[in-house]
């Protein structure tokens, strides 16, 4: 088989799913990850011989594509800021939104060697990132999941970034002080759960997902408990989900931070809440 048959086979498969928008896109992805060429190069050389065991491979993969699952988990991997992070099904698949807290705590005046703490890591890809693009910082990250955090150490170990990672709920086990702390956590109110498209719905961790009655449960409580973990004058970012940011600027003020304007999504939504422990006084 040629690879312009396969994809066009895959092509043909793929159309059965009907949640897939692009069926010629999702198998020209699968297949140049499998041969580890460019998506251009499939389409400049669609009389290629594709070898049978990768026919093999990639006949299995459309088949697990077309059931639903992430094409992400599928390759074993999610570009995040330019890098390759590893998932599984253990962890979320990395959104470009969550770039967004990478972007702003970068634009930051931070200390030389910062303390920074992500909590809710998953597959580590904000604390990796920081820990790279941020010289000379200290990271930690934080988990409830033990397999989260498995994914997450690999990441670490294949970029080569020192991160301190550890189990635990949001960050209670954890003294501080820091000068950054950045979260994505799990914000999809319980009754939306099951209106998620099928691929998220049936594939990822719920409990990387669900965040109570309005989204916002775990947000709170890491809100009440971020003023300990802050130096003075230190930042929180915080990934939240449509209303949510209207939903806790009142927790934010209590207590005793000052919200800043909130980063919107390419979708005009509040996507990163920016709260700051004001600075003591001179």
């Amino acid at each position: 088989m040629t690879v312009g048959a396969a994809l066009a086979t895959a092509a043909a498969c793929l159309r059965r799913n009907a949640e897939l928008a692009d069926p010629g896109r999702e198998a020209r992805f699968l297949l140049a990850r499998l041969l580890r060429q460019p998506a251009a190069w499939l389409l400049g050389h669609p009389e290629a011989p594709l070898a049978p065991e990768d026919e093999a491979v990639f006949t299995a993969w459309i088949d697990r594509r077309r059931a639903g699952e992430p094409a992400h988990y599928i390759v074993g991997s999610c570009p995040f800021w330019g890098r390759e992070m590893l998932v599984n099904p253990a962890v979320l698949i990395p959104r470009p939104e969550t770039e967004l807290i990478v972007e702003r705590a970068l634009a930051l005046r931070l200390p030389a060697r910062p303390r920074l703490l992500d909590v809710g890591t998953g597959s580590g890809c904000i604390a990796v990132t920081l820990a790279l693009e941020l010289a000379g910082s200290v990271v930690a990250a934080t988990d409830r999941s033990l397999a989260a955090l498995s994914v997450a150490r690999l990441n670490a170990t294949r970029h080569g970034a020192r991160v301190a990672f550890a189990c635990g709920d949001l960050a209670a086990h954890l003294a501080g002080p820091f000068d950054l702390v950045v979260a994505n956590l799990p914000y999809i109110p319980d009754a939306e759960m099951a209106t998620l498209p099928a691929t998220v719905r049936d594939f990822e961790p719920p409990a990387a997902l669900a965040g109570g009655a309005d989204g916002a449960d775990l947000l709170r409580h890491l809100v009440a408990s971020v003023p300990h973990r802050l130096v003075p004058g230190g930042v929180a970012l915080l990934e939240v989900g449509p209303g949510h940011a209207e939903l806790l600027v009142s927790e934010i003020t209590a207590a005793g931070l000052a919200m800043l304007d909130p980063i919107r999504d390419a979708g005009d939504v509040a996507r990163v809440l920016v709260a700051c422990r004001p600075p003591l006084p001179a």
